[in-house]
C-alpha cells in the first residue's frame, strides 16, 4: 500500500496553521504542516511494520490537518470594529483567493437560455476574451457580470465583526444564499453590467427624465435589458421592473437582495474598508435633477457602457466624476458599472415593515415565484430591528450574511459611510446604491427602505440579474 500526496504548491515559511489545498481521490483536501513541505509524501506498508489500524489513524490525522490548513490560503477576511469611527478594518486577501475567486468575476454576453455566448476581454470590453470585436447592443446577448459561487462565515467578538469568504466549501462555512436560485444551488450568478433599459421587440427604450414612465412600456411583452448605449429606464415601480425581467425567460429577474449583499461582501473583503467612494471614486453622484421631463438632456444619468474600457476591473477615482446633463461620470466594481450612483436600483426578494415596524422579510428559496410586494407569504422574517432612521449608517445588524442598518448617525467618511433611508410606515420596498444627485451618501451599501410599492421616481431604475 502506498499513500501519496503530490503536486503540492511551492511554499515559503509554511508553518502550523498554514494551509495548502490538495486533491486526493477526486476530493479537495487541505494540509496543515508545522515544517517545510516536500514535494511528495509516501508510505510503504511492506517496510514500515505498522498495522493497518495505525496506518489508518495516521491518514485520519493527516485528513484533519488538511481540513484545518486550507483556511489560510483559501480564505480572505475582513475584521471591522464598529466602536471606531474609521471605516477601515484589518484582514487579508491571499493570492489564491484573488486568483480563484475575484479573477473569475468577469463580463460576458448571456443568452436568454442562460448560457454564456462569450466572455469579454478582461481589460477592454470592446473585445471578446478570445479576440475579435464584441457586440454589446443585445444582438449577442445581455451584457452581464458572471460571479462564481463562494462560501462565507461571519464571527463576532464584542464590537468586532469578521467576514470571511472562500472559494472552497470549508468546514464552518456556508454557501452564500445569493447562489440559491429558485431553491436550487447554482455555480454562478449574473449581475447586470449596466443599469437596465427595456427592449420592446424592435428597439431599446429608456425612462428619459420621467417620474412616471409606465406609458412607455408594455409589461405584457417588453423585456428588461442590459445593453450598451442606452440610458437607464426609470420611473417604473418595483413590480413593473419585476415583470419586465421575468419576460426575458426562466430564472431571469431584477436584482435580488441576496445578490446585492454578496457583491457587497466581495467588495468589503477585497478593499478592507467600507469607504467605497474613496476607493472606487465618487461615480455619477454629483449631478442634479430638474422637474419631470421626457427630454433625456434634462437627466443627469450616464449612458450605459461609459466604463467599458475598464473591462473587468474596478475604477480608482481617475474616471470622470463631474456632474453634467446627460451624465458623463461613472464608477465600476469588478466590471459592474454604476453599482452605486447614476440611479437607484430596485432590489427584489425583500419586504420591509410588513406586519410590524422594523420587520425585514426575505423571499423563501430566493424563488422568483415568491417575489411580491406588501406580503409575508412565502417570505421568512430575517429581523424585526431594521432602523427607521435616515442618515449615514453607523452599525449593521447581526443578520448574516445580509447588510441591514441597525443604527444611523455616521458620516460620508466615517463608520459605514453610506446612507440608509428608513421609515416607520408599513409595507415598504427596497432599492440600493444611490442616485446621480446623492453625493457622499451613495455607495456600495446605500439602501432606501422608505418608499411604498407604488412609488415611481425619475431617480429610480432597475438592474437585470440571472
Amino acid at each position: 500500500m502506498t499513500v501519496k500526496i503530490s503536486n503540492l504548491p511551492a511554499a515559503t515559511s509554511v508553518g502550523s496553521g498554514d494551509v495548502i489545498p490538495v486533491v486526493q481521490s477526486g476530493t479537495t483536501k487541505k494540509i496543515d504542516l508545522a515544517n517545510p513541505i516536500t514535494a511528495n509524501l509516501t508510505y510503504s506498508n511492506a517496510t514500515s511494520g505498522l498495522t493497518a489500524t495505525n496506518v489508518q489513524g495516521a491518514i485520519d490525522e493527516l485528513d484533519e490537518s488538511i481540513d484545518e490548513l486550507s483556511g489560510v490560503t483559501s480564505v480572505a477576511s475582513f475584521t471591522y470594529d464598529s466602536d471606531t469611527t474609521s471605516p477601515a478594518g484589518t484582514g487579508s486577501v491571499p493570492q489564491a483567493v484573488l486568483d480563484n475567486l475575484y479573477a473569475n468575476i468577469k463580463g460576458c454576453t448571456l443568452l436568454d437560455n442562460g448560457s454564456v455566448n462569450y466572455y469579454l476581454n478582461a481589460s477592454d470590453w470592446s473585445l471578446k476574451e478570445g479576440g475579435g470585436a464584441s457586440t454589446l447592443t443585445g444582438a449577442d446577448g445581455q451584457v452581464m457580470v458572471e460571479i462564481p459561487a463562494f462560501y462565507y462565515r461571519v464571527t463576532r467578538n464584542g464590537s468586532q465583526t469578521t467576514w470571511q469568504i472562500s472559494y472552497l466549501p470549508l468546514s464552518g462555512f456556508s454557501l452564500h444564499p445569493a447562489f440559491i436560485v429558485d431553491g436550487v444551488e447554482v455555480s454562478h450568478r449574473y449581475y447586470g453590467a449596466y443599469d437596465a433599459c427595456v427592449y420592446d421587440g424592435s428597439s431599446y427604450i429608456s425612462g428619459t427624465n420621467l417620474d412616471n414612465a409606465t406609458g412607455l412600456v408594455n409589461t405584457g411583452t417588453d423585456k428588461l435589458s442590459s445593453v450598451k448605449g442606452i440610458y437607464p429606464m426609470v420611473g417604473l415601480t418595483r413590480n413593473e421592473f419585476r415583470i419586465l425581467a421575468a419576460n426575458r425567460g426562466s430564472r431571469w429577474r431584477q436584482l435580488d437582495f441576496p445578490l446585492w449583499c454578496a457583491v457587497g461582501m466581495l467588495y468589503v473583503v477585497e478593499y478592507q474598508t467600507f469607504y467605497n467612494q474613496d476607493e472606487l471614486g465618487a461615480g455619477n453622484t454629483n449631478g442634479s435633477y430638474v422637474g419631470s421631463s421626457s427630454n433625456q438632456s434634462d437627466s443627469p444619468h450616464t449612458i450605459a457602457g461609459a466604463g467599458d474600457s475598464w473591462g473587468n476591473g474596478s475604477t480608482d477615482g481617475t474616471q470622470p466624476s463631474a456632474g453634467a446633463k446627460p451624465g458623463t461620470a461613472y464608477m465600476k466594481y469588478r466590471g459592474i458599472e454604476n453599482q452605486f450612483g447614476n440611479c437607484w436600483n430596485w432590489a427584489d426578494a425583500i419586504n420591509v415593515n410588513v406586519g410590524g415596524t422594523g420587520n425585514v422579510h426575505i423571499a423563501n428559496d430566493n424563488a422568483r415565484a415568491n417575489y411580491a410586494d406588501d406580503t409575508t407569504t412565502n417570505y421568512t422574517l430575517a429581523t424585526s430591528s431594521l432602523t427607521t432612521g435616515s442618515d449615514n449608517i453607523r452599525r449593521f445588524l447581526p443578520v448574516d450574511p445580509y447588510f441591514l442598518a441597525e443604527s444611523v448617525g455616521g458620516s460620508s467618511a466615517q463608520y459605514i459611510t453610506d446612507r440608509h433611508f428608513g421609515s416607520s410606515s408599513s409595507n415598504r420596498v427596497f432599492h440600493v446604491g444611490g442616485s446621480a444627485s446623492a453625493g457622499g451618501i451613495a455607495g456600495v451599501f446605500a439602501a432606501d427602505a422608505s418608499l411604498d410599492s407604488g412609488a415611481r421616481r425619475r431617480s429610480r431604475g432597475g438592474r437585470l440579474a440571472y
